[in-house]
């Protein structure tokens, strides 16, 4: 089937270009093998379907873009070969060299290595799977000779304070005049001291970023400097002049960066002319930490006479370290998520890091007050039993609120009033007609009367429009009973008011949650609803609830939606190219080209081609 379609349209090539570590410091390297390519290519007579250029460097397929992208393409038969240079040029890992040649027969295309004039077969599987391995055991090697190269650098710095610091990135309040010479950036070293004044004042790191933002502080790109930032700043010891490195490093083995243990970082002191004093920026942090445990728990007082800035603030207790919960933040990818932390995980980090760190779990804050919703409900079904009462209170509430009787009672006498006025000037006008009247004294009477009417006239009209605006009110209520019945809000209600009679909230690292509540507030909630409870009949149990928080996984509830809206866009449009879905989705076109290959293999989906071409029909297979 491949060969009877070679030979019947032109032949369609993908040619990838990349250089190896070694050819990198070669300036014009990757133009050079780019250009050679394609006049091979063209000799051949071959049509260049698509070109893709790799010009970043590394071992992890993953991050290589245009590598990613003609795997993509190779499934949307963009080309009928793929070209290379060589083996080395395309990967250096045995376990991607196989995988890449099984999606190459998968998808019935042939590998052109123009270094070697051949094209590659089965036969040449055991030959290429070794270049593959060497090529993976030399950039192994280079990886150690690199990465060994950079950590003498950095200790032959720390040793003698004179060389090979190579500090990448540019750093606010310094300037590199020089290789590993750095000079104080004295306009951005003057705002780098004002953030610690504020700090030192109780100015949190929020309020800093605004107040420098409209003083005209801006990063060296020009851009605005966040609170997260600044916070950064202040706690970085860099600003005394001590430079933290070698706190990551890459791993050649899981292809990813590694965050290193405390104990094998480097610090160098004096690395950099000081912004502040090692004494002064120590005194700020003192006081920021003081300050943040006694403005939110210090005083706090179980009679609920000082709460804190959220439902769960001072509730939430870890059951490893006995520390306090703190509400945190961040970005699922959806939207911006709420949670709930140990402080001492906070303060401190994890064990693994740091000997006095926690591991308890964290907390989602919409997943705990469902989890507490939920508890609530079981224990006490006489509270969540009774809403319709409450309804009907605030019903009435509402609807009071809507008719504005009083308005309608002035808007009835306001027009008595303009009737009585229109009468006035139509008596006077006939008393200027029968002459009983001068025309000044009509004049003077009329001139009154006008703006009498007018005034009325603007008062009624107002009344009329505020009127007209509630007459749709029956239809409304109607509207808000179905909500309150059964949109849940009297339960979150409830459910809110019985958290402030919660004393405390014990987290287990297994998500075992213990709601001990206040025995003599909640009884005081109960009785309103039922008055048949007796206090006496009551056990400590009663006032005592065991939970289970489950963890939910937002990654995977991000896929799930994306899945849901590909699915319905299939639906609708069966024959949508997958290339225009991330616009329309607002994500990545990896992040798509997953989720078509995940709705694939779950047997959700299927494509349909179109004999040859590069049209086809996307089906949706129902449950």
């Amino acid at each position: 089937m491949a060969g009877s379609t070679l030979s019947r349209q032109p032949t369609r090539v993908g040619i990838y270009n990349r250089c190896s570590t070694e050819e990198e410091a070669q300036k014009n390297a990757l133009a050079v093998q780019a250009e050679e390519s394609r006049e091979i290519a063209q000799r051949k007579g071959w049509i260049i379907a698509a070109q893709y250029i790799e010009s970043e460097s590394g071992t992890s397929v993953k991050n290589r873009t245009e590598y990613q992208r003609l795997l993509d393409d190779m499934e949307k038969d963009v080309f009928d070969i793929v070209m290379i240079k060589s083996i080395d040029r395309l990967m250096r890992s045995a376990k991607d060299w196989y995988l890449f040649l099984s999606k190459l027969t998968e998808n019935n295309r042939r590998l052109y290595i123009y270094l070697e004039d051949k094209f590659y077969t089965p036969d040449d599987s055991l030959i290429s799977g070794i270049k593959a391995i060497l090529a993976e055991e030399f950039s192994r090697d280079l990886s150690k000779k690199i990465k060994n190269s950079h950590h003498r650098r950095q200790e032959l710095h720390r040793q003698s304070k004179g060389a090979g610091l190579n500090i990448t990135r540019p750093m606010f309040g310094w300037d590199k005049v020089e290789k590993d010479v750095y000079v104080i950036n004295e306009a951005e070293a003057e705002a780098y001291r004002a953030a610690f004044m504020l700090a030192g004042e109780g100015k949190g790191f929020y309020v800093i970023a605004n107040e420098m933002y409209d003083n005209g502080v801006r990063s060296k790109s020009g851009k605005r400097i966040s609170a997260i930032q600044w916070r950064k700043m202040i706690y970085s010891p860099r600003a005394h002049g001590t430079m933290v490195i070698h706190q990551r490093e890459y791993d050649f083995d899981s292809k990813k960066m590694k965050t290193l243990p405390p104990e094998e970082w480097i610090y160098i002191e004096d690395a950099l002319p000081p912004i502040v004093s090692k004494e002064y920026q120590e005194e700020v942090l003192k006081e920021i930490s003081a300050r943040r445990i006694d403005c939110r728990f210090g005083e706090y007082t179980r009679d609920m006479s000082r709460v804190g800035m959220y439902d769960l603030s001072g509730k939430l207790y870890c059951a490893i370290c006995g520390s306090v919960y703190y509400r945190t933040s961040f970005s699922s990818g959806l939207r911006r998520l709420p949670e709930w932390k140990c402080s001492t995980a906070l303060a401190k980090g994890r064990t693994a890091s740091n000997k006095e760190g926690c591991d308890n779990i964290n907390l989602i804050e919409e997943t705990i007050n469902e989890v507490v919703e939920r508890a609530c409900k079981e224990q006490y079904e006489s509270l969540f039993g009774t809403q319709q009462n409450i309804i009907d209170e605030t019903l009435a509430a509402v609807k009071k609120a809507f008719r504005d009787d009083q308005s309608e009672k002035e808007l009835v006498r306001l027009k008595k009033e303009l009737e009585k006025l229109d009468r006035k000037k139509k008596i006077l006008f006939e008393k200027l007609m029968n002459e009983t009247i001068q025309d000044l004294e009509f004049k003077e009477y009329n001139e009154e009367l006008g703006r009498q009417i007018a005034q009325l006239s603007e008062k009624i009209g107002a009344l009329e429009e505020k009127s007209s605006t509630y007459a749709d009110y029956e239809i409304r209520l109607t509207a808000i009973r179905e909500f309150l019945q059964t949109g849940g809000a009297v339960d979150r209600a409830k459910t809110k008011d019985l958290v402030t009679r919660i004393d405390r909230i014990v987290v287990y690292p297994d998500g075992k949650i213990e709601i001990l509540f206040n025995r003599v507030k909640l009884l005081g909630l109960l009785k309103i609803y039922d008055g048949s409870i007796i206090e006496e009949q009551l056990n400590e149990q009663f006032f005592r609830i065991t939970a289970k928080y489950v963890h939910t996984n937002i990654y995977r509830e991000r896929r799930d939606v994306v899945n849901e809206k590909i699915l319905d866009i299939f639906r609708k449009d069966p024959h949508v190219y997958a290339k225009d879905l991330p616009e329309r989705l607002g994500v990545s076109y990896s992040y798509v080209n997953t989720s078509i290959k995940e709705l694939k293999r779950e047997g959700r989906i299927r494509h349909k081609q179109n004999g040859f071409t590069h049209d086809g029909t996307w089906e949706v297979i129902e449950e």
